[in-house]
This record gives C-alpha cells, structure tokens and sequence, in this order.
C-alpha cells in the first residue's frame, strides 16, 4: 500500500510516500516560501522521482494541526481535493501525534510543542508512541511544572523546543532536546503513522477530515474582544 504524506503545519514542511510502512522517497523545505507555492511542486517532483502517481496511492495522510492556521488550511484542502478527486482514503494525523512516531523508540516520554507564541506551545505527553495524556495549549512554563513532576526522562522535541530552548534548559535541565536537524517534523513520519491508521481501518470521508486548532485564531479573537 502506497500512502502520501502531507504536512504543512510549521514552516518545515513537505512530502512523503511510504510503501507498506518502507519509505519510498521524502522532500522537506524548511524555508519562509509560503506553502502555496511550495507544496504542489513539492508533491510533483516527489511522485517523478518515485516513479509514481497520485493514482498509486491507496492513501492520503495530512498533518490536521495544531500549528500555523494558515498552512494547516492549505495542506488540509489539497490533501482533501486529491482523496476526493480520485477517490483515495483520506486520514487525518495531528502535528503531536507525528513527532510521537517519529521519537517512539525514546526510553522515556517524549513531549512535542508547537510555538503558538506569547510563551505558550500545543504540546502532548507520549510514551513509545501513544498518548498519555490530552493535547494542551499552556503557557510554557506550566508543561516543563509537569515534566518535572513525572520522574523519567523528557524529550523536547518541536519548533516549540527550538524557541524556547533557553527557557526550557534553564527550568527543566535535564530534558534532552535534539540538534535542530532532527528536531523538526519529517513528513516521513506523517506518511507513516498514516499508513498505520490506514491499515487499522481508519480512513475517512475526505470532508470528515478537518484541522485541529486547540485555540481560537487571531482574527477570532480580537473579533470577540470588539464584540464584548
């Protein structure tokens, strides 16, 4: 089974197609060309160099959030034009749920965070790959409160980690941060954990598949602060 794997959650972003869990072929970008521009050509020059089209794929998985609204959105709707076009299985993998397949085999918990800025992060607790607990969106200082409390080793992983490395060496100095090489979201992992729910049975309507913000957009907000 041939799964492409979208993600343009954070300004890394870029494609995948893994074959029954193997990786085929992966093109990242870690740059400030907006996804709109990127993300087709990306996918194109992915699926030449596999010698692949869009009709192998037996599977779409695309990053639902949380993370940049902007290009949440735009992965989300080519992800869902592609299923629906060609009638291809289509499932959603939030942006924290990647990083934990991504870091499984870390002997401890792994914690991704994705900067929403103002010193807060989305973040979620993992363990070898699944969750134990439910996705925050906290002001940093109170997840690295609970990292401490949990007695085992942490990793950081995320641009979240990267921004607020300073305070996160600072307040938990034992938390292990990868180089910012590897920090960063892989849509090989993406395609992966996809490829994983698609053959447990969890592909969806491609209008079933929606982004996951976890807090109201700016736009949003200052709309209500008027309002009140």
């Amino acid at each position: 089974m041939y799964v492409l794997g979208i993600d343009t959650s954070t300004m890394t972003g870029g494609a995948a197609v893994v074959e029954d869990g193997k990786l085929i072929g992966e093109y990242v970008l870690n740059i400030r060309t907006t996804h709109s521009e990127r993300l087709l050509p990306a996918i194109e020059r992915l699926l030449n160099d596999s010698c692949l089209t869009l009709h192998d794929m037996e599977g779409i998985a695309v990053v639902t959030g949380p993370g940049s609204f902007t290009g949440i959105r735009i992965g989300v709707a080519t992800a869902k034009g592609f299923a629906y076009a060609l009638q291809k299985k289509l499932v959603g993998v939030t942006t924290l749920e990647a990083f934990a397949r991504q870091f499984r085999s870390f002997p401890g918990i792994v914690v991704p965070m994705i900067d929403s800025r103002r010193s807060e992060v989305y973040a979620q607790a993992f363990q070898e790959g699944e969750a134990i607990g439910e996705p925050w969106n906290e002001h940093i200082d109170k997840v690295l409160e609970w990292c401490r409390l949990q007695g085992q080793p942490c990793m950081i992983v995320g641009d979240g980690a990267l921004a607020y490395q300073e305070k996160i060496e600072q307040g938990l100095p034992e938390a292990v941060i990868p180089p910012p090489e590897f920090a960063l979201l892989r849509p090989a992992a993406v395609a992966g954990l996809g490829w994983a729910k698609l053959q447990a049975g969890e592909g969806r309507d491609p209008f079933a598949v929606n982004p996951v913000y976890l807090r109201k957009t700016e736009a949003e907000i200052k709309w209500m602060e008027k309002s009140n």
